[in-house]
């Protein structure tokens, strides 16, 4: 595996070395080198299937600046060859329509990066609604997408989007049917209405709809942790525990649902010593995420935490063996648990500005503040 440089095999690039090679970085570097073999021969179809699976890589199992990078060159391919036949690894018939699916992946990341302007997200949202009209898609995800970027901005205007999705007709490029029906979920709990959500969730309970294999339990941890969320931000501590340890139980190491900044924010009130524990076991991962949106949920879960800490001990110190990459790193690890919740508030305060900023709202910081259930 080590000579793989020396010779141009794309198919076993895709079809061995990538099943062989860890998701994320590793994983990116091997496409990088595959990607620039590809162009370098000209071999039109790997350098269109060679960047579709960077992007899948980044979107799941790395940063969704990559994929940011990545895609306005997939989608000049798709522009220079419309008529590309699909990869037969997949079910597209023409690789534009898979850049399509991709492109749902960049209408996402307009939501979790403050960085992407508001002028550039409605480019984003206007090419892609042209180019499923162009190409006869139904408008049924481009609604769905959209109410699911303005439902913190415009609230009215992300209702009629939900409901335009909700009567639009369903057709090759929508999502599977489990993940659209979580979305519902999401629309209902996210207006307090548990009724209407419980009624929804019961395919996904009973495992009448999944995404992907039944074991792996998709669909069912989405909701899970749907609920968990509900639950959580209507201080039911107690339920949103039991949603935490559901998911924890089946997760099975998918990276998708390791969601342990809600696990610690659920914990903060129920157990701190397990709260404790997952801190300790994850700020790294934490500090050095490069996703804005996941950086205020961690820094604001964190914050819960920190706060709950301190009313749980007696002094107003903790031990943490941070290493030096923590920017209040010292030696001896002691430190006061109100300087590292002003740190994280600070990070999470600035994100929530950028955001608001961005959007034109008080969401965020309002958010934040909410979060944590007291003035700060």
């Amino acid at each position: 595996m080590d000579d793989w440089r020396e010779s141009y095999d794309p198919d076993w690039i895709m079809d061995e070395l990538l099943e062989e090679t860890e998701h994320g970085r590793p994983a990116m570097e091997v496409l990088r080198y595959a990607i620039q073999e590809a162009d370098r021969h000209q071999d039109v179809p790997y350098m269109f299937a060679f960047r579709i699976q960077f992007c899948r890589e980044s979107t799941f199992y790395g940063d969704g600046l990559e994929l940011l990078v990545m895609f306005p060159e997939l989608l000049s391919l798709a522009d220079k060859y419309p008529e590309q036949a699909g990869n037969p690894r997949y079910v597209f018939r023409y690789e534009g329509e898979h850049v399509m699916w991709v492109y749902k992946w960049i209408l996402d990341n307009c939501q979790d990066f403050y960085q992407i302007s508001m002028e550039d997200c409605e480019n984003f949202f206007e090419d892609y609604r042209k180019r499923c009209v162009s190409m006869g898609l139904s408008l049924r995800n481009y609604y769905c997408t959209l109410y699911g970027f303005y439902w913190q901005i415009d609230p009215e205007f992300s209702e009629e989007c939900f409901h335009k999705f909700e009567k639009l007709p369903r057709d090759g490029h929508s999502d599977c049917r489990a993940c659209e029906r979580n979305v519902e979920i999401r629309f209902y709990l996210d207006r307090d209405n548990l009724e209407k959500a419980n009624q929804l969730s019961k395919d996904i309970e009973s495992f009448r709809l999944t995404c992907g294999s039944k074991e792996k339990r998709s669909a069912w941890l989405r909701m899970k942790i749907a609920y968990m969320i509900y639950y959580l931000e209507h201080r039911d501590y107690g339920k949103a525990q039991e949603y935490a340890r559901m998911v924890e139980r089946y997760m099975n190491g998918e990276t998708e649902y390791e969601c342990w900044d809600d696990f610690l924010a659920c914990y903060a009130y129920t157990n701190i010593g397990k709260a404790l524990k997952i801190y300790k076991e994850h700020w790294k991962e934490w500090l050095h995420a490069r996703c804005p949106m996941d950086l205020f949920e961690s820094g604001k879960n964190v914050c819960i935490f920190l706060k709950e800490l301190k009313k749980a001990r007696k002094g107003d110190t903790v031990k943490i063996h941070y290493d030096s990459s923590f920017p209040l790193y010292r030696e001896e690890g002691q430190y006061k648990i109100m300087e590292l919740f002003d740190f994280y508030y600070g990070k999470a305060k600035e994100i929530a500005e950028k955001f608001d900023q961005r959007n034109g709202t008080d969401y965020y910081k309002q958010k934040l503040e909410e979060g944590l259930y007291e003035d700060v």
